[in-house]
């Protein structure tokens, strides 16, 4: 080796020395996170022309109603005049609620655990989280405080300090069982799940192929069954038996506000979902990044679901902000980060409304529940499907058209 190199050797040396050093002390690098697992879907068969089932109404309840029928090994084909979905739908809103409470009515109480179940398969195998544990708070109104389940106001306020609670308040905490869903994500992801396309069809009444005994279908195909899933539009349908007093759309205004930057007080689990009987107003933490949902439980009007306006107004806000100011001040003068005005179906009995069409035993009529139905779709489904499969299968009394017809209590 001549000078010049040996040199070189001996002034490279140092460098490397650090540079091994350095890389040495490197801390090592941490394996990023197993990205979240999605079940590979088949995609939707194309449609058939001759079905067994054809289901009219492609929001929560027509949605699950077809997935139980696939399931069942049935044809299907799912309609919905303005898409899955749409705008129009009950089901278009960013989030919703499964209260395993239901308001203390057992029969819907006891369809709650078999919709969760079934939400969380799908939530599991969607690209996103659809169902999103919480807990549920029922402030109860004065006649009720006396509840042997209650917690007061006392033992409340340091649970959750986001809600002011009077010393005499009281309520019923659901810790588990509770739930926020994604809404009109939730229904596409069941069709999705089906394998099912739904298709952007306008089906009027039953009209029967006595000779072949089938129902036929606006393109020239056939249904051996119908399922009117259609909720407030079945009064256009079928408005001899279902009239406006015994089933109709109702408004509710809706509001989202924007917590400050950093506050995650108001998303699960920290806040749960909130109805307030002492009040009058249900609250909804933050899980689609639209801020907290606040609306009124009584709705305040009847409307059209074609054609009514869905923008929210400045009294209703108003009457919002009046309830936040006493039950969550920290939210009373935060932004409205996004209003709308919605629909639920209501009967004129509050109750589910789940039977057969007269003189069409194979053509089956659901809509009503007063809100429940969107969160205990995947329950109720599975009984229209099993009704579909079996003709003989008793209907459920409070779920009877006879009942509201007949305008018994």
């Amino acid at each position: 080796m001549n000078r010049r190199r040996l040199l070189a050797a001996l002034a490279a040396t140092p460098a490397a020395l650090a540079l091994g050093a350095a890389a040495k002390k490197e801390p090592k690098r941490r394996e990023p996170p197993e990205p979240r697992r999605s079940r590979r879907r088949k995609g939707a068969r194309p449609p058939e022309k001759q079905v067994d089932v054809a289901v009219v109404g492609a929001g929560a309840l027509g949605a699950w109603t077809a997935w139980h029928l696939v399931r069942r090994g049935l044809s299907v084909r799912l309609f919905d005049a303005y898409g899955a979905g749409n705008g129009r739908a009950a089901s278009n809103l960013p989030s919703m609620m499964l209260d395993p409470v239901q308001g203390g009515d057992a029969l819907y109480a006891g369809l709650v655990e078999e919709s969760r179940e079934a939400w969380q398969r799908l939530s599991d195998s969607a690209s996103l989280p659809i169902l999103t544990p919480c807990e549920a708070v029922t402030a109860l109104a004065a006649i009720e405080a006396r509840s042997a389940e209650r917690l007061t106001g006392e033992q409340l306020r340091p649970r959750y300090t986001q809600i002011a609670w009077r010393p005499e308040a009281a309520a019923l905490v659901a810790e588990k069982g509770g739930a926020m869903l994604a809404g009109r994500r939730g229904v596409l992801e069941a069709i999705l799940d089906a394998q099912i396309a739904p298709e952007d069809v306008v089906m009027p009444a039953p009209l029967r192929d006595k000779r072949r005994d089938l129902y036929m279908l606006p393109d020239g195909g056939t249904a051996r069954s119908l399922v009117y899933a259609s909720g407030a539009w079945l009064t256009e349908l079928f408005p001899q038996i279902l009239t406006p007093q015994r089933l109709s759309a109702v408004r509710h205004q809706i509001f989202h506000f924007g917590p400050g930057q950093g506050d995650t007080q108001f998303r699960p689990p920290a806040m749960p979902a909130l109805v307030d009987r002492a009040y009058g107003f249900n609250l909804l933490p933050d899980i689609e990044g639209v801020g907290v949902r606040v609306w009124k439980s009584v709705p305040d009007a009847s409307v059209d679901p074609d054609s009514f306006d869905r923008r929210a107004d400045e009294r209703a806000l108003a009457e919002v902000r009046q309830w936040l100011a006493g039950r969550l001040p920290r939210l009373a003068e935060a932004p409205v980060v996004a209003s709308a005005a919605a629909h639920d179906c209501r009967t004129a009995t509050g109750d589910l409304l789940l039977d057969r069409l007269p003189k069409h035993p194979r053509v089956w009529l659901v809509g009503g529940a007063a809100g429940r139905a969107f969160a205990l779709a995947p329950a109720i489904g599975a009984r229209v499907a099993a009704h579909v499969e079996d003709a003989a299968r008793a209907v459920e009394p409070r779920w009877a058209l006879g009942r509201l017809v007949d305008g018994a209590a």
